[in-house]
């Protein structure tokens, strides 16, 4: 037998210990060539479809990357732990250390050229559903099959060096072991598990502390809080697994009566190592579940809501907007109503029009002075705004004055004053969000039509909006009349102050770059669930020689077939299910935080997405426990029984 095939047989040998590993791998591979192919897809680099697309996958082509090396380079590391006794059998037959080196080198190129071109070739297999998914989520026609060349050769460099990379860095670490140690392998007696009572309470305090400040982060102190939050949240979560469950397994240990009854007592003995030796692993899983949830309900909820935030921001399906002081400027304006009114009625829609004029004063005392003055709207004109656009309206009693600021995110005004000809106006903060342009401009304050009439002002604004009802079908009347008024504005010889907006046409942008960013968070989200799966089923398998030691000696003894089936699904739970339930807290406490700041964003709630995302997840998560837990006592009772 020559050394290749000797590594070729260490792999085929533990296939079954693989299998997670390799499977993770090619799933990895797949996602990044996939992805790879959208990049040098010929329709993207032809511009038909937006720009943003293709930074987006490529940011997800390095996350995957960086993920890739740090899953399996702890992968690796954890098998050639396992592995230690074998080692040291080798090294009494005259292994050196660098036969060893190479030995891991080989081990590993196998796996992941195999990886690599199973996942290139399920790519292949898969990538026409992919293209399909991807034009139903960005609503453009599927992307047409092409043979890859580029994204072949970037996936094979990329990830021939990842594994190679890696050896490297295992070899380097590799711990120097004495012979004793590597015979010994996972036989060696183990201590007790202990904890630390102050750690054990630290962690508590840590992730307190953390849900704490998330329950309590509002509106636009959330993105601030982010890192604070999470790194608590991170340390916590590392000493819950390392030492505050190990404290708690203890204290059910000393109740006896507990304890002692029936099998409580091999469980808890042995759950406590298990807790112990597997918390890192837990901590990993448990962190990267949570990000998965999180990215993946926050995108959905973004995705579902775009047409409720854009109706909000747009009150109307086409709006127009400009200054009047000159006949020059006002004959403009008629002829720019004139010419939308035109081709809505070409075109086929129904429309209403609806208009308001907002006269400009001087920023009110106590006000915010990053404003240089306020623009004043007439009460009766604003209600008749809010009707057509479905919003509430509003009333201004005697000696006050509604107040809208136009700022995302800026606290509502405590108080003012508005001085219109002899009359001094309180200023109270409006409820929801201003009719005209939510997201820029003055202050908007709404008065009584009588006082609205006093007001003397240099400048005004008038505001149009039409409402039509199949507004979704007017994407192509919108860009003629956007590049018609560009071209118009450009050959102006007086600078005209003018804006036109259409309703359609943020909606197909704001609705491709979310569903662009939930289709690339889908599947790096469901990547990091599955190498979590993998983990999972690694720490799984690396066990099984070891229960089948000690199970078989306590079936010697009188452990019943049910018992065992009882102690083994008990813990195999645990093994599954605390990290996932860890995070699904976390990922809980995280969206009623985040909820506060994607009101910002006309977000009503992200309650029903993130139902569906974390309902998904732990649905998937029982049926592979199940399909496991079943194999793995297939495997225990064949040995024991």
């Amino acid at each position: 037998m020559t050394f290749r095939q000797f590594a070729f047989k260490n792999v085929s040998r533990n296939k079954r210990t693989y299998a997670a590993f390799f499977i993770s791998s090619v799933f990895s591979v797949m996602i990044f060539f996939i992805y790879a192919m959208f990049i040098f897809h010929p329709e993207i680099k032809n511009g038909n479809i937006n720009a943003n697309v293709k930074i987006g996958m490529i940011v997800a082509e390095y996350i995957i990357y960086l993920f890739s090396f740090f899953f399996l380079f702890y992968c690796v590391g954890a098998f050639l732990k396992k592995r230690e006794k074998e080692f040291g059998i080798l090294f009494m037959h005259g292994m050196t250390r660098f036969q060893r080196n190479m030995l891991i080198f080989m081990e590993n190129f196998i796996i992941g050229s195999l990886s690599i071109v199973f996942g290139i070739g399920l790519g292949m297999v898969l990538c026409k559903l992919f293209f399909l998914f991807a034009g139903f989520l960005l609503e453009v026609e599927a992307l047409p099959f092409y043979f890859p060349l580029k994204a072949i050769a970037l996936t094979v460099a990329a990830f021939l060096f990842l594994f190679v990379a890696i050896s490297v860095c295992i070899v380097l670490f590799l711990r120097r072991s004495n012979l004793l140690e590597l015979l010994q392998g996972s036989q060696r007696p183990k201590r007790e598990p202990k904890a630390s009572v102050f750690l054990s309470l630290l962690a508590a305090g840590l992730l307190g502390t953390a849900y704490v400040l998330a329950f309590r982060a509002d509106g636009m102190f959330v993105p601030l809080l982010l890192l604070p939050v999470s790194a608590l949240t991170i340390a916590g979560t590392y000493l819950l697994f390392t030492q505050l469950s190990v404290f708690m397994i203890r204290l059910l240990k000393r109740n006896r009566r507990f304890y002692w009854k029936r099998t409580n007592l091999v469980t808890l003995s042995d759950l406590a190592y298990r807790v112990k030796d597997n918390a890192r692993m837990f901590f990993l899983v448990c962190i990267v579940s949570t990000v998965a949830f999180c990215a993946i309900g926050t995108l959905a909820a973004l995705a579902s809501s775009i047409e409720e935030t854009v109706v909000k921001t747009h009150p109307f399906a086409f709006e127009y907007r400009q200054y009047v002081g000159k006949k020059a400027e006002q004959e403009y304006l008629e002829k720019r109503l004139a010419k939308i009114e035109t081709a809505l009625a070409e075109g086929g829609f129904s429309f209403e029009k609806y208009a308001l004029t907002m006269r400009y004063l001087p920023v009110p005392e106590s006000a915010d002075k990053r404003y240089s003055a306020v623009a004043v709207v007439k009460q009766s004109d604003y209600n008749r705004f809010a009707r057509a656009a479905g919003a509430e309206e509003v009333t201004a009693v005697e000696g006050e004055a509604i107040y809208y600021s136009r700022r995302t995110g800026e606290r509502p005004i405590k108080s003012g004053t508005l001085q219109i000809g002899s009359a001094s106006l309180q200023l109270k903060s409006g409820e929801g969000v201003p009719l005209m342009d939510p997201f820029r401009g003055e202050p908007l304050v709404v008065v009584q039509d009588e006082l609205y009439d006093q007001v003397k002002a240099e400048k005004e604004q008038h505001n149009y909006g039409y409402v039509v009802d199949n507004w979704k079908e007017t994407k192509v009347l919108s860009e003629k009349l956007d590049q018609e008024f560009s071209d118009e504005d450009a050959m102006l010889s007086d600078f005209i102050m003018n804006d036109f907006s259409a309703r359609t046409s943020d909606y197909y942008m704001l609705k491709q770059l979310a569903n662009t960013s939930l289709f690339i968070g889908l599947f790096v989200g469901v990547l990091f669930f599955v190498a979590a799966a993998s983990f999972l089923y690694f720490r799984l398998y690396t066990d099984l020689e070891n229960d089948k030691r000690q199970y078989g000696a306590i079936t010697r003894i009188g452990l019943s077939e049910q018992e065992l089936s009882k102690i083994v699904t008990t813990q195999i739970a645990l093994l599954f299910f605390a990290p996932i339930l860890v995070a699904i807290v976390h990922s809980a406490v995280a969206f009623v935080s985040l909820q506060s700041f994607l009101k910002l964003l006309f977000i009503a709630s992200v309650f029903k997405p993130t139902l569906i995302v974390l309902a998904s997840f732990v649905l998937v998560q029982f049926v592979y426990f199940w399909i496991i837990r079943n194999r793995y006592l297939f495997h225990l009772k064949k040995a024991v029984l």
